[in-house]
């Protein structure tokens, strides 16, 4: 985990350094083009340097390892993290739409040209910028470093729809001079739908909500090929930080004493971790083996049938 902690952190680091440079350059190119989307875009590159810089706070907790008053560890710092950064990006969409509706309503001057190949550079930049950090929340499992991605990708809806909108002001003269603000507020709509989705997915998680279904069927099928496992009978998983807390019930034949049991359980463990290094904690429950065929599964089926699922009582 601590591994992963570490490079969610040092993309986060870079995040944090590419928004710096695009929000000074945005800023200033707006202000000397006088092109208002863009200067709101410059605004809004400056709350994304805030929250990647509590998005890195909440990872470094979240790598802390457990103490006395923190017996499960420091991991739920991360899940913290990732809701704001999705409260922040819902922020940040609806200051932007309010300042682009409020410039709208005001009268003023076509933007300049030479915003126009500025703004090309800050979409290519930051497209590049979500790519990458999307890719590392992948390797990480890191829900907030999911949403810093996210925001990076905002901005560069954000500066797609101003580029459209200072295209058409230049085009079509003073007359349009005001698209540029009707682009940004159309890329705030495309900002508030991901910021809401990143919201749903990041209190799932801050709730101890249910991990992907494939994942629960993946670690059912590696629990149940331990060659004296004769059942799982419940299987509970949950995110805390970039890795996952796992509660199993296997049953095995009763006539086994309980030195042989132990060595299951530990045999469970081995299997798991091995095949599935995202599990950070795993505590087993063991189980007199009572068949129940309209209830549950065995694990010999299991081994024959490599897509069971079985029941999961979460």
């Amino acid at each position: 985990m601590k591994e992963h902690v570490d490079t969610a952190a040092r993309t986060v680091a870079k995040s944090m350094a590419g928004n710096a440079a695009l929000a000074a350059v945005k800023i200033f190119t707006g202000v000397l083009g006088n092109s208002y989307a863009m200067i709101a875009d410059g605004i809004e590159s400056l709350n994304d340097l805030l929250s990647s810089a509590l998005v890195l706070c909440s990872l470094k907790v979240a790598g802390k390892p457990a103490d006395e008053n923190h017996p499960y560890g420091h991991g739920k710092a991360e899940q913290l993290g990732a809701l704001f950064s999705a409260l922040s990006l819902l922020t940040a969409g609806g200051v932007i739409a309010w300042q682009s509706f409020h410039n709208i309503l005001q009268r003023h001057e076509t933007p300049a040209w030479f915003t126009l190949p500025v703004l090309v550079v800050v979409i290519v930049t930051k497209e590049l910028m979500s790519r990458y950090a999307l890719r590392k929340s992948d390797e990480t499992s890191s829900a907030s470093l999911k949403g810093d991605a996210w925001h990076h990708r905002s901005d560069a809806i954000t500066s797609a729809a101003a580029f459209i909108g200072i295209v058409i002001a230049l085009i079509g003269g003073p007359a349009y001079a005001k698209a540029d603000d009707i682009g940004a507020l159309a890329g705030c709509v495309v900002i508030g739908i991901n910021g809401f989705l990143l919201l749903k997915q990041a209190l799932h998680e801050n709730m101890d909500g249910a991990p992907p279904a494939d994942l629960l069927q993946r670690a059912r099928r590696v629990a149940a090929e331990v060659p004296q496992v004769r059942c799982i009978e419940k299987l509970r998983m949950k995110k805390m930080g970039l890795s996952y807390f796992m509660d199993i019930h296997i049953q095995v034949d009763a006539a086994m004493s309980v030195e042989e049991g132990h060595a299951v359980t530990h045999q469970v463990a081995d299997a798991l971790r091995a095949a599935m290094p995202e599990i950070g904690d795993i505590v087993t429950h063991l189980e007199p083996y009572r068949p129940e065929p309209a209830l549950q599964t065995s694990a010999a089926t299991a081994r024959q049938d490599h897509g069971w699922a079985g029941i999961a009582q979460l």
